[in-house]
C-alpha cells in the first residue's frame, strides 16, 4: 500500500470519528491543553521530589489531584446531567487556567512551600471533579453513536499523545534549564526554573481549548431538561446495581487501577534508588509509559468493537501485569522502559475499552452520574494504590512493592479469563461484550 493509501485506509478507520466537525475541534484543542497538564504533573512530582528527599510527595500530589473526584464526583455528574456541558467545560478551562498561573507565581517567585503547593493541585482537583464526568458525557454529543467506540480510542489517543510528549518536553526543559540557569541574573534553581517554564506553557494550553470549544455548534444545547433535575444525584449507583456485569466491570477496574496506577508515583524514586539516574531518564520512563498508553489507544480506535471488548480487557490487564513485574525484574534502564511501556499499555487497553463499554450501555439521561462514578473509581484507586505503595515502599523496598503491584493486576487478569471461560461453557458460545 503507498502512503496515500494507507492515509486513506486510517481515515476511513482510526480517524472516522475526525470527519465530524465538532469532535474534530475539539480534538485538536484538547491535544494542546493536556500536553500542558502532563508537562504540569511531571514537573511537579520531580520538583517536590528534589526538594524534600521524600518519595511520598508525589503520592500526596496524585492523592490531592484525584481525591476530591471521590468526593465530589456525584455533585459533578449531577451538574454533567442537568447544565449545558460545553458552557460547562469551558469554566473548568478557565479555573483550571487560573490555578495554573497562580502555581507560576508561586514557584517562580521562589516561594515553593509543599504544602501550600499541595493546597493549589487540592484546588485543582476539585475542579476536575466537575470537569471529567462533564467531559466523558460531552463525547457523545459530538459523534453519532456508531463511531462513539472509535471517538473513545481517539480521546485515549490524543490523552496518551499528551502523556508520551508532555513529560518529554518536561525533560527538555530542566535540561535546558541546567545549563541556562548560570547565565541568569539571580542565578535560580535549575528545577525551579524549568518547572516555573513548565507551568507557565501549561496556562497558555488552556487558550487552545476554549478556543475550540467556543467554536462548537451544539443546537439545543441551552435548553434544559426538567425531567432530569429531578433526579438523585446517586442514579447512576442505581443503575450500576441493577446493571451487574457493569457493575462488576467498575469494581474490577478499581482493584486494577489500585495495584497499577502507583507505578507513575514511583518512577521518581525508581530513577534514582534502582536505575542510578537522574531526571532525564525519568522523563524517558513517564514518555515510555505515554508511548504504551498511545500505541494502545490507537489499537482500541482501530480495532475496537463490540466482540472484541472483553478480549481487549483479558489482554490489558495481562499486560499491565507482565509490565510492572518486568520493572522489578529488569532494573536496567532499557528494560524499564520497554516495561514501562507495556504498563502504558496494558492499562489504556482495558481502560479505554471499559469505558467504551459503558458510553455504549448507559442511557443518555443518566450518562453523566454514571461516568462520574466511572471517574470516582479511576480517583478512588489514587488514595488508596498511591498512599500504600508510597508507604510500602518506605518500608519494604520498591522492588517487594512493584512485585505485590504486579501479583494484584495479574489476579484481575485471572478473574476476568475465568469468568469469560464460565460464561462460554454456559452459552457455548463467545460472549459478545
Amino acid at each position: 500500500m503507498d502512503r496515500a493509501g494507507l492515509f486513506a485506509a486510517l481515515k476511513r478507520t482510526t480517524f472516522r470519528s475526525l470527519r465530524h466537525r465538532n469532535y474534530r475541534r475539539y480534538f485538536f484543542g484538547q491535544i494542546v491543553s493536556f500536553t500542558g497538564t502532563w508537562m504540569q504533573s511531571a514537573a511537579l512530582m520531580w520538583l517536590l521530589y528534589e526538594y524534600t528527599q521524600d518519595l511520598r510527595w508525589p503520592s500526596y500530589l496524585l492523592v490531592a489531584q484525584v481525591g476530591p473526584t471521590v468526593l465530589f464526583g456525584p455533585f459533578g455528574g449531577s451538574l454533567a446531567d442537568r447544565l449545558p456541558k460545553r458552557r460547562l467545560i469551558m469554566s473548568t478551562q478557565v479555573a483550571f487556567l487560573l490555578n495554573a498561573i497562580a502555581l507560576t507565581t508561586l514557584v517562580g517567585g521562589g516561594w515553593i512551600f509543599p504544602v501550600l503547593i499541595l493546597a493549589l493541585q487540592a484546588l485543582n482537583g476539585v475542579v476536575q471533579a466537575v470537569d471529567l464526568p462533564a467531559r466523558l458525557a460531552f463525547l457523545p454529543d459530538l459523534v453519532p453513536k456508531e463511531d462513539l467506540i472509535n471517538a473513545v480510542g481517539l480521546n485515549s489517543l490524543l490523552f496518551n499523545t499528551a502523556r508520551a510528549t508532555g513529560p518529554a518536553l518536561t525533560g527538555l526543559f530542566f535540561l535546558v534549564a541546567g545549563e541556562a540557569a548560570p547565565f541568569i541574573p539571580g542565578n535560580p534553581n535549575p528545577v525551579a526554573f524549568g518547572a516555573t517554564c513548565c507551568f507557565a506553557l501549561n496556562a497558555m494550553s488552556f487558550v487552545a481549548v476554549l478556543f475550540a470549544l467556543r467554536g462548537i455548534d451544539l443546537p439545543g444545547e441551552s435548553t434544559p431538561d426538567p425531567a432530569r433535575a429531578s433526579d438523585s444525584s446517586w442514579v447512576g449507583l442505581r443503575y450500576l446495581m441493577a446493571n451487574r456485569r457493569l457493575g462488576g466491570l467498575v469494581l474490577l477496574t478499581l482493584v486494577l487501577c489500585v495495584f497499577a496506577w502507583p507505578t507513575l508515583t514511583l518512577f521518581p524514586a525508581y530513577t534514582r534508588e534502582r536505575l542510578h539516574r537522574a531526571e532525564e531518564t525519568y522523563s524517558v520512563l513517564v514518555s515510555a509509559l505515554g508511548a504504551g498508553a498511545l500505541l494502545a489507544a490507537f489499537t482500541t480506535a482501530t480495532f475496537g468493537s463490540a466482540r472484541r471488548r472483553v478480549k481487549f480487557l483479558i489482554l490489558g490487564a495481562f499486560v499491565t501485569a507482565g509490565g510492572i513485574a518486568g520493572l522489578a525484574a529488569f532494573p536496567i534502564p532499557g528494560a524499564a522502559v520497554a516495561s514501562a511501556a507495556a504498563v502504558g499499555y496494558g492499562l489504556i487497553l482495558y481502560l479505554s475499552t471499559g469505558q467504551s463499554t459503558l458510553q455504549l450501555a448507559v442511557p443518555d439521561r443518566t450518562r453523566g452520574r454514571v461516568m462520574a462514578l466511572w471517574a470516582m473509581t479511576l480517583g478512588a484507586s489514587a488514595p488508596l494504590g498511591h498512599l500504600f505503595a508510597g508507604q510500602a515502599a518506605e518500608r519494604f523496598g520498591l522492588e517487594a512493592v512493584l512485585v505485590g503491584m504486579a501479583a494484584g493486576t495479574g489476579a484481575v487478569a485471572i478473574l476476568l479469563f475465568a469468568a469469560r471461560t464460565l460464561q462460554r461453557n454456559v452459552t457455548g458460545c463467545h460472549p459478545s461484550s
